[in-house]
């Protein structure tokens, strides 16, 4: 786990809580959102 961690700029695992979150901004009225891949990596894909 730690050489994965390395490799996360966030330097910490996702938590549900993380994945919950970005369900309820979604789930907002005042989004407008199609068509979009959200990553929730930590900034991974970036490193």
């Amino acid at each position: 786990q730690d050489a994965y961690l390395a490799r996360v700029p966030l330097a910490r695992a996702g938590t549900p809580l993380d994945a919950a979150e970005v369900v309820r901004w979604l789930a907002l009225d005042a989004h407008y959102i199609t068509g979009e891949v959200l990553r929730l990596d930590g900034g991974r894909w970036l490193a």
